[in-house]
């Protein structure tokens, strides 16, 4: 649910004609104004191939599930229609690849979760700059899974 809506629904039930005042005044707050701009930036996400949902919702389910190969596999199924949908910058083919990344690492590609996320956090950086919550945990992640990378590969030896 939209906070629009959320807030629209609090004013309805506070009268009909102090909830006209409050809900232009709520439309017209920054935080309105940024929910219209996420809304219309992200509509081609919202609208997406029904192909592609249920794609992302099998990602998901294998994951939660414990098949994390089939996990890996989805999400790159994932990730190429996102980015063929909405393009290499967009927020969310951006969480895709991290997604994708850490679900390589769970599934035992320590090496290639740390490549992902060494090619991602440059992107996050430039797309969200380098205080955005993603950039911090993508950049965490990469030292974290070349640790554990360097790490398993010395004990192997």
């Amino acid at each position: 649910m939209s906070w629009r809506w959320a807030i629209i629904g609090a004013v309805a039930g506070a009268g009909a004609a102090i909830g006209a005042v409050r809900v232009n005044r709520a439309l017209s707050s920054p935080f309105a104004r940024a929910e219209k701009e996420l809304d219309q930036r992200d509509r081609a996400l919202r609208e997406e191939h029904p192909d592609t949902v249920a794609l992302r919702h099998r990602a998901h389910h294998l994951s939660e599930t414990g098949d994390l190969g089939g996990a890996v596999e989805a999400s790159e199924q994932l990730l190429a229609d996102r980015v063929r949908a909405l393009g290499a910058d967009h927020p969310q083919v951006l969480i895709t690849r991290h997604n994708l990344a850490n679900l390589r690492g769970r599934a035992g590609d320590a090496a290639g979760a740390a490549e992902a996320f060494e090619r991602l956090v440059p992107d996050m950086e430039r797309v969200h700059g380098a205080d955005f919550v993603y950039t911090v945990l993508s950049r965490r992640a990469a030292v974290l899974w070349r640790e554990e990378a360097d790490g398993g590969s010395r004990g192997a030896e």
